[in-house]
């Protein structure tokens, strides 16, 4: 057993199925920007399709958002170069709108990416006056959801389609359904259906709709409550001598340890990971603990974390195997204040 600490460049090549991750640009003055939480892997017909979402940080809506992606080799060698949008068309003032783009050819030496806004244009605002309620969340080998959507706008709610959208435990978009497009009269309702592939990575699900004229919301799905043999508890911040913290100085080496316990009966690996991240969302900080349950009972695991800025932060712990399935449900973050 051994803990391993990782950047979150390095992270995200660990969680990736079959895809090493290119240096992705930062966020920066501009108005609009991808966030660095892209996800790719190679889909059954052995294209590369690249998940993602772009932020508009304007006090105005924004649409005919283009992006480019560049797959490249080991060798950052360019294989292909293809643009694409998002996929809902106006993103309102401090929204976000998720991308799916993939690439033209099924090409297994396609092992790394980069993507950047290639361009975007002002836009009027979209009311977001499409209401949805769903049902609960089906999984199989695809995941469905079903359920009733409103037009409360003026007008009909022409070509309007509905998006299911699959978050990874680090909020990285992992799988997209698209809905046949509906129209909606003013004033009424429609039933619709939309499903996605199914992932194993995925912890949570969104729905938003977008028509020629409306919008939703984004509105969560409630999926089946798995049982998961795993339960992490106990969560703790010290020194290394065990000594706990009140405050955490800057530079100071802090043990982030939690208490698990494994239901099941068989022999089962595992990774614990231990996400950092500051209050506006920006991941500090990623490691692992690996392990192998021998049978039920418990478990003590911790990693290493040394803050190199003051600020206040949030811990996560997870618990996976090594396909990336959860072990374990979600964990309630813990706050850390740092001070010096």
């Amino acid at each position: 057993m051994k803990t391993l600490l990782f950047s979150s460049l390095l992270i995200v090549m660990l969680f990736t199925t079959n895809i090493v991750w290119a240096d992705l640009p930062s966020p920066t003055s501009l108005g609009v920007t991808t966030l660095q939480t892209i996800y790719s892997h190679k889909a059954s017909d052995g294209t590369t399709v690249v998940f993602g979402e772009v932020q508009n940080n304007l006090n105005s809506p924004v649409n005919a958002v283009t992006l480019g992606v560049t797959f490249m080799d080991d060798n950052s060698n360019q294989v292909e170069y293809k643009t694409g949008t998002t996929l809902i068309q106006v993103i309102p003032p401090g929204g976000k709108a998720p991308f799916m783009i993939s690439s033209t050819k099924s090409d297994p030496s396609i092992t790394q990416i980069q993507v950047k806004i290639a361009g975007f244009q002002s836009s009027s605002d979209r009311q977001q006056v499409l209401d949805i309620s769903s049902g609960p969340l089906q999984v199989s080998d695809k995941v469905s959801v079903s359920g009733t959507i409103t037009d409360n706008g003026a007008l009909k709610s022409a070509n309007t389609k509905i998006y299911l959208i699959s978050y990874d435990a680090f909020q990285r978009i992992v799988a997209i359904g698209i809905s046949d497009p509906i129209n909606i009269d003013s004033g009424k309702d429609s039933q619709f259906s939309v499903t996605s592939d199914s992932s194993p990575r995925a912890k949570s699900y969104m729905l938003i709709a977008e028509s020629d004229n409306y919008q939703s919301k984004l509105i969560p799905v409630k999926g089946l409550q798995a049982t998961l043999p795993v339960i992490v508890r106990g969560t703790m911040l010290t020194d290394p001598n065990g000594t706990s913290y009140s405050t955490i100085p800057v530079n100071a080496s802090v043990k982030i340890t939690s208490d698990t316990n494994y239901l099941g009966n068989s022999t089962q690996s595992f990774i614990y990971y231990v996400q950092v991240k500051q209050f506006s969302g920006q991941v500090e900080f990623i490691g692992q603990y690996e392990g192998v349950f021998l049978g039920p009972g418990d478990q003590n695991m911790s990693v290493n974390w040394v803050p190199n800025s003051a600020g206040s932060y949030f811990v996560e712990t997870y618990v996976w195997n090594y396909d990336g399935v959860p072990l374990s449900s979600a964990v309630p973050s813990i706050n850390v204040v740092l001070v010096k």
